[in-house]
């Protein structure tokens, strides 16, 4: 879906990189530039952080993570990032694959011998690029569900379609993929993402429960829609919502949920371009595997990303919300360029701001 943040995040990328040919745009213009498309965004409520291995080119916060406390955001304050967790979950993958635990061809039928016939061959590849043919959903995030209960609910769910046929986006092969990690390696999700991700990435208030969070700095989170109640009602804070006692229900575990900041993914960036991962990871993690249909033109599966074609090359991309937070974060895969912004309070797309946007700004999408 492309939603307004999407769109200022695309067009951000092709201020910074240039555009109408123009590429040696000061840092005093570009800060103009980027705060006159905030500027337009009066009642956006979150952070945006744009750099590269070397600058932070642009860190502001737009209201308040509590505004009954009147505390504002900067880039330590932590957000869920909703569904960029599926990138985590990925790159947990690709170490355990790294690590001799697991093949990306390894089927259900390997970690679980109790799978029915019709989902045994579904492959680790083909829950990583959603195309296992599980659904979206079985429950929702806060709903209290036991490991063993969630898996017997989701193998006895039917399919969509033969594993393989095609794509569709599913938060239930993300958190089976949650309980693989745990299966091959022996230790909790976050336990296995704080060893061999958070930590070495130096990201150290990343994670769910781990790192024993001063609630003081985690955002609150705001209905401004009204979706679950009144607008504007204050939600609370992620970890204050219904969890188990080492983080999420697993109807959210390993698809969603993670709890960091601007900071954090700052330092995951730099992880990601350099060593956290081999070359040849990175390889499989960037590869086009299949085409979903998309409004932004042609975005690919990647293993856990979606990859998007810019004249500027290869973007990997991926979003994540639930109605109250929202997160984005895009990065190009060759050049040295990051993008990410958060939200505690979502809002409705507004079509006018592309028209906006595209009379300012010159912005390629490629759709092949």
């Amino acid at each position: 879906m492309m939603t307004k943040f999407n769109l200022i995040l695309t067009s951000i990328i092709y201020l910074i990189l240039g555009c109408n040919g123009d590429d040696h745009i000061s840092g005093e213009i570009l800060t103009s530039r980027i705060d006159k498309i905030m500027n337009q965004e009066a009642d956006f409520q979150g952070v945006v952080c744009i750099g590269n291995l070397d600058n932070i080119f642009y860190s502001k916060g737009f209201g308040f993570a509590d505004r009954e406390n009147q505390i504002a955001f900067d880039k330590n304050t932590l957000f869920d990032i909703g569904s960029i967790t599926k990138p985590f979950t990925s790159i947990a993958i690709i170490k355990c694959q790294e690590l001799g635990l697991i093949n990306y061809n390894d089927t259900l039928e390997k970690f679980f011998p109790e799978v029915p016939e019709d989902k045994k061959d579904i492959t680790i590849k083909q829950l990583l690029t959603h195309s296992s043919g599980f659904v979206d959903a079985i429950g929702d995030d806060y709903e209290k569900i036991a490991k063993k209960t969630f898996l017997t609910q989701s193998f006895d769910t039917e399919l969509l379609f033969l594993p393989g046929e095609r794509y569709e986006y599913s938060n239930v092969a993300f958190s089976i993929l949650g309980i693989i990690i745990e299966t091959v390696s022996e230790k909790s999700y976050e336990e296995f993402l704080r060893k061999y991700v958070f930590l070495p990435s130096e990201m150290k208030t990343a994670g769910y429960l781990i790192p024993n969070y001063n609630n003081a700095v985690i955002a609150n989170g705001y209905d401004d829609l009204g979706i679950f109640g009144n607008p504007g009602t204050n939600l609370g804070k992620p970890n204050e919502q219904p969890w188990d006692i080492d983080g999420p229900y697993w109807h959210l575990k390993g698809n969603g949920g993670l709890l960091m900041s601007a900071y954090d993914i700052i330092k995951y960036y730099t992880s990601i371009k350099s060593n956290l991962i081999a070359e040849s990871s990175k390889q499989m993690l960037y590869t086009k595997y299949l085409k979903e249909d998309d409004d932004r033109g042609a975005l690919y599966r990647g293993l856990g990303w979606g990859i998007l074609d810019t004249d500027k090359g290869l973007a990997a991309t991926h979003n994540g919300g639930n109605g109250v937070f929202f997160a984005d974060f895009t990065y190009l895969i060759k050049e040295d360029l990051f993008v990410f912004l958060a939200s505690n309070a979502y809002r409705e797309d507004q079509d006018d701001l592309l028209i906006r946007l595209m009379k300012e700004l010159s912005v390629t999408i490629i759709d092949n």
